[in-house]
C-alpha cells in the first residue's frame, strides 16, 4: 500500500473511530423536572406516522412544552415518540397539540435472556424522550410549507398513502398487507401471527424495511435481467432500488440501505471483489462518521452491511458449484446470492433475536425468484390504480395470484415441526469470532492464490 493510498484510509478510519467513541458521551436534552411528569405541548409531526392495529406513533418536534400542573417550561427543538388513537389520523408536517405523562425509554427483554437496547435504538434517531398514552388533537394548519424538503417528504409519504389506499382496493387482505410490507416497509397490517410465520420461515426480511431485503431485492432482479447488457441490467436494478426509496420516503434508513444495495450492485459492472468490498468500507465508514450510533443501533445498517458483504465475498464462489442449477432466468444466481446471504447474516441473526429457520434458506429458493416480479405487479397495481382503477385491476390479478402462492408457502413451511430453533442468550464474542475466522481464511485463501501453482517437471 502506497503512502497517499495509507493515509487516506487512515484519515476516514480515524475520523469514524473518534465519531464511533464521541458518541458514547452523548446527553439526551435537558428537560429539567419534566420527566415522569404530565405535561401539555405543541408541536410538529415530524416523520410519518406508523399505523398499527391498536393506534398509531407520531415522532413529534416539540415547539413548546410546559408541566401541566404548574405551567413550568420544559424545553423546545426535541423529538418525543408518542403513542395516541388510531384516530384522528395525522400525516407527516401537521401541527398538534399534545398530552401525556412524559418518560425515558427503557430496554426491555426480547425473550430467551437477551435484552434490547430500546434507548439506543431511539437515541441513534435522536428520540431520548416517549409518551406512551398521548392524547393528540389538530394545531392548526400544517407547518412544512417554509422548507422545499418538508414540501418533499410531504408529497412522498402523500404518495404513499395513497399507493398503499390502492392496494387496499385491488388486493384485499391479507395480500395487501404483504404487499405493502414488500414494496414500502409496511408491516403493521399483516398482524401478529403472519409476522410470527414470517420470522419462522426465515422471511421476516422480506416484510420489514431492512437493508437486508433492499439489498437481495436489488442483487436478484440485477440477475434476472442478465440477459440484457450488462451495464442496463445494472441500471434497472439501481433504478429499482430508487424507486424503492422513494415509495417509502427516502428516509435516513432508507438512504443507508439504498447505498448499500448500490455497492453490491456495483460488483457485477466492477468485477473485482476486492475493490467493492473496499467501496463497501468506504461507504460504511461515511455513514459512521455522518451517524456513529448506526454501529451499535441500527439493524438496518447492520443487515444491509453483512447482506452485502455476503453477497460480494461468497455469491461467486458459491454459484460456481451450483452448476447442476440452470442459469435461466438468473435462477442459478438467485440461489447463490440466497445461501450467500444466509450464511453471513445468519450468527447475526441468531445472536439478536435468539432464533433461526431451519428451512430459511429453502423457504428463500422458492420465493427469492418471485419477489422481484411480484414487486414489479404491486408496484404497477399501486401507481395505475392513481390512474384508472380498472386498469390496476389487471395487474391486481397477478399480483394477488403471486402473493397467494407466497402466502401459501409462508403459512404452511412455518407449521412444519423443527421449522425454526430457538437457542439461549450467548455472547457477541462468538458471533464477533465467527467473522473474524472468516476474515482470516479469506484473507489466507488470497493470499494463497498469489502463489503460482507448481508445475510437473516435464523431464
Amino acid at each position: 500500500m502506497n503512502r497517499r493510498v495509507f493515509i487516506f484510509w487512515g484519515i476516514f478510519i480515524a475520523a469514524a473511530m473518534f465519531r464511533v467513541f464521541s458518541s458514547f458521551d452523548i446527553k439526551p436534552p435537558d428537560i429539567g423536572s419534566c420527566v415522569k411528569q404530565a405535561v401539555n405541548g405543541v408541536g410538529t409531526v415530524n416523520d410519518d406516522p406508523e399505523r398499527k392495529e391498536t393506534g398509531q406513533v407520531l415522532v413529534v418536534s416539540v415547539g413548546s412544552l410546559d408541566i401541566a400542573s404548574t405551567s413550568k417550561p420544559c424545553g423546545t427543538d426535541f423529538l418525543i415518540r408518542m403513542k395516541t388513537k388510531l384516530y384522528p389520523r395525522f400525516v407527516f408536517g401537521d401541527k398538534v397539540s399534545f398530552a401525556g405523562k412524559l418518560s425515558e425509554p427503557m430496554n426491555f427483554d426480547s425473550g430467551g435472556g437477551r435484552f434490547f437496547d430500546y434507548k439506543g435504538y431511539l437515541a441513534k434517531d435522536d428520540i431520548y424522550y416517549e409518551m406512551k398514552s398521548a392524547v393528540v388533537t389538530a394545531a392548526g394548519a400544517d407547518n412544512v410549507h417554509g422548507k422545499s424538503s418538508d414540501r418533499m417528504f410531504l408529497w412522498l409519504y402523500s404518495l404513499k398513502r395513497r399507493f398503499v389506499n390502492n392496494l387496499d382496493k385491488a388486493l384485499g387482505e391479507p395480500h395487501a398487507a404483504l404487499a405493502a410490507g414488500l414494496v414500502v416497509g409496511e408491516k403493521a397490517a399483516l398482524g401478529k401471527d403472519l409476522l410470527d410465520d414470517f420470522r419462522t420461515a426465515g422471511l421476516i426480511h422480506i416484510v420489514v424495511l431492512s437493508g437486508y431485503n433492499i439489498t437481495v431485492v436489488g442483487d436478484a432482479m440485477r440477475r434476472m435481467l442478465l440477459f440484457l447488457p450488462r451495464i442496463w441490467g445494472m441500471t434497472i436494478g439501481g433504478l429499482g432500488i430508487a424507486t424503492f426509496g422513494i415509495m417509502v420516503g427516502g428516509g435516513a434508513t432508507v438512504i443507508r440501505s439504498c447505498f448499500m444495495a448500490g455497492v453490491a450492485l456495483s460488483a457485477d459492472l466492477i468485477r473485482r471483489d476486492y475493490n467493492v468490498t473496499r467501496a463497501l468500507i468506504f461507504v460504511g465508514l461515511i455513514m459512521l462518521i455522518q451517524n456513529p450510533m448506526i454501529l451499535l443501533y441500527d439493524p438496518s445498517f447492520q443487515l444491509s452491511f453483512l447482506a452485502t458483504l455476503g453477497l460480494i465475498l461468497l455469491a461467486s464462489p458459491i454459484e460456481s458449484r451450483l452448476t447442476f442449477i440452470t442459469e435461466k432466468f438468473g435462477l442459478r444466481g438467485i440461489m447463490a446470492s440466497t445461501i450467500a446471504t444466509q450464511i453471513f447474516v445468519s450468527p447475526y441473526i441468531l445472536y439478536t433475536m435468539g432464533q433461526i429457520s431451519i428451512i430459511g434458506t429453502i423457504v428463500n429458493i422458492l420465493l427469492l425468484p418471485f419477489i422481484p416480479i411480484t414487486m414489479l405487479s404491486v408496484f404497477l397495481t399501486g401507481m395505475i390504480g392513481m390512474i384508472w382503477s380498472p386498469l390496476a385491476q389487471i395487474f391486481g390479478w397477478a399480483a394477488h395470484l403471486l402473493l397467494s402462492y407466497e402466502l401459501f408457502i409462508v403459512q404452511n413451511s412455518a407449521r412444519m415441526p423443527f421449522a425454526a430453533v430457538r437457542m439461549p442468550a450467548f455472547s457477541g464474542w462468538w458471533v464477533f469470532c465467527f467473522y473474524l475466522a472468516f476474515a482470516a481464511a479469506y484473507a489466507v485463501r488470497n493470499f494463497l492464490k498469489g502463489f503460482p501453482r507448481s508445475s510437473p517437471n516435464p523431464g
